[in-house]
């Protein structure tokens, strides 16, 4: 009992003598961790606590940047990983903390229209997600907002990018927010089938172009130009809905083309 409790004093003064020698170094400025890093570690985890987050507008180079970076992603992580990193690569560059430390990750599993249930499109999940980080939770679902309407009424995609991994010649008005509308449209569109080269290419594009799209509005909104336009279809069918159900539903599904077969919708094989 005598050696067990002659060991156990020694190390709990060894342990406060580590405790106390690490204080010392620290407040002495010759250790491991000085007394600025530690403000500035401690002013990261507050900062990153509380939103909007630090933002440093985007020249017109840093836009094309970012959807070059957007597209190149989308092979890496798809699309909503690809929106937001558009963003948020640049602004670990010109800001540092918090988004130096911010896991983009977080955001893979909105692929496909969330774990490939072909529900809103991924890449205005990151684009919302990378508004509200800049903006916060209400200037940024505004801005994510203009973001779905510009998304769902315009000729997509636009974005070319430096390094294309495939050729497409198609655009599309999805008129709809929903990936396995706007896809299926572009596809039959195009003559190809999902996961062929054609298809990735369109949705690495289409992350371009929304991840520079939020970007602009986040410039406007920095710049106090930012204005709301658009209005949710909310309660279009006495829900939160859309009026173009029938569009695609019913007999309407789009016909594709592809590795699942010919002429075979998505739908009927459960993608």
């Amino acid at each position: 009992m005598e050696f067990d409790d002659e060991i156990s004093r020694r190390n709990l003064i060894k342990g406060a003598a580590g405790v106390i020698g690490v204080a010392a170094l620290t407040a002495g400025g010759l250790g491991f961790i000085s007394k600025a890093e530690a403000a500035k570690k401690t002013s990261a985890q507050k900062s990153s606590a509380t939103l909007p987050w630090p933002y440093k507008k985007f020249t017109a180079a840093e836009i094309k940047e970012a959807g070059n970076i957007a597209h190149d992603n989308w092979f890496k992580g798809f699309c909503s990983y690809a929106t937001l990193s558009g963003m948020v690569e640049i602004l670990r560059r010109k800001v540092g903390e918090p988004y130096t430390s911010f896991p983009m990750e977080l955001t893979t599993f909105a692929h496909g229209g969330t774990a490939g249930w072909g529900g809103t499109c991924g890449t205005l999940i990151g684009g919302g997600v990378a508004a509200s980080l800049v903006a916060g939770p209400k200037i940024g679902e505004e801005i994510n907002n203009e973001v779905i309407s510009y998304y769902a009424t315009t000729a997509l995609p636009i974005f070319v990018p430096d390094h294309p991994k495939a050729q497409i010649k198609s655009q599309n008005t999805s008129d709809s927010p929903l990936c396995h509308l706007s896809v299926g449209k572009w596809m039959k569109k195009e003559g190809v089938g999902f996961l062929s080269p054609q298809q990735m290419e369109r949705c690495a594009r289409l992350s371009a172009d929304m991840s520079m799209k939020t970007i602009e509005l986040l410039n406007l909104w920095a710049d106090g130009k930012f204005k709301p336009t658009t209005k949710a279809p909310f309660m279009a069918n006495q829900i939160p809905s859309q009026n173009d159900c029938t569009e695609c539903h019913g007999s309407n599904i789009p016909q594709t083309s592809g590795p699942f077969g010919t002429g075979l919708s998505l739908l009927e094989k459960g993608h």
